[in-house]
């Protein structure tokens, strides 16, 4: 396939049809219908299912999608990059978080960091394999992350652990406790979270040595909208001072929980990056930015 090809097929997947393709790259229906024709003869597998005039693709064409889709932004990264360098504008850092971190986080660490130095932020949100793999294929200069696993040639800080507390809503039964134990969660409704990255693990790890067995009425990676959940009242979960706290105090009270159980927030990075003083200068200001969420924290614990 050639790039005029791809660029039609990435059109079709982003709009639906050859239509709109067309229209958002300034060609005739017949001539897209042509060209994309074209592209699945030199592709040598269909592309799309027509049913009832609807393009519906294939699953080798969402595998081609993802891997074209990294080209088109790769290039237009080059693009941008060469305006600015036209322009003499200054280097670009790019980061890759997962959500929490990005709204939670970053922010004011941003803001302190831009401050001290001559560069323009770039912030994307993936889930943990996400930010590693924008890491390791060199997409994202640095990313933050939990739970971080070990990888061959990727360099990792952990920046600061946060203890995890049993998060419900104020009007529930174990709220009156100031400390909620394993028996405590047993029969309990429960929202669990990231078993991907590895918090919701530590937390079975707790609860299936002590014989407690909650029931699970829903599982959300994503913790914030695991403690969203538990204020919302569909039962209890775990969430900390940065997850935790667009809801505290709104309607989510916390409990510290007993055993102790962490939730650990890393950096990563690519060794030998150009970019290694800005890198370390943005995880200090980070780190910075924690711990004095961290203090400031008014926890029900």
């Amino acid at each position: 396939m050639k790039h005029q090809h791809l660029e039609l097929f990435r059109a079709v997947m982003r709009t639906g049809s050859i239509t709109g393709a067309a229209r958002l790259l300034g060609m005739t229906q017949p001539g897209a219908s042509k060209l994309m024709a074209k592209g699945e003869e030199l592709c040598g597998f269909p592309l799309f299912s027509r049913v009832q005039n609807r393009l519906i693709p294939t699953e080798r064409a969402t595998r081609l999608f993802r891997e074209a889709e990294r080209l088109f932004v790769g290039m237009e990264e080059i693009n941008r990059l060469v305006e600015r360098l036209r322009c003499d504008g200054p280097m670009r850092t790019v980061v890759a978080a997962i959500p929490m971190i990005a709204q939670e986080i970053l922010p004011q660490a941003a803001a302190d960091w831009l401050a001290a130095v001559d560069t323009q932020l770039f912030v994307t949100t993936r889930d943990a394999g996400g930010v590693l793999a924008m890491v390791t294929s060199r997409n994202a200069d640095i990313g933050f992350t939990m739970s971080f696993r070990r990888t061959p040639g990727v360099r990792s800080q952990l920046i600061t652990r946060s203890r995890a507390m049993c998060a419900m809503a104020e009007g529930h039964p174990l709220a009156a406790k100031s400390v909620i134990t394993p028996a405590d969660l047993h029969d309990e409704d429960f929202i669990s979270i990231s078993r991907h990255e590895g918090q919701q693990q530590r937390i079975d790890d707790v609860l299936t040595k002590a014989s407690a067995r909650p029931r699970e009425v829903a599982e959300m990676p994503l913790i914030i909208g695991a403690a969203a959940m538990a204020r919302a009242g569909l039962g209890l979960t775990f969430a900390d001072a940065f997850s935790a706290r667009p809801w505290h105090g709104q309607g989510l009270v916390l409990r510290r929980f007993e055993p102790k159980v962490w939730f650990d927030y890393h950096a990563i990075w690519l060794a030998g990056s150009p970019q290694a003083s800005n890198i370390q200068s943005l995880i200090a200001a980070t780190r910075t930015s924690m711990i004095a969420r961290l203090q400031s924290f008014d926890g029900d614990a």
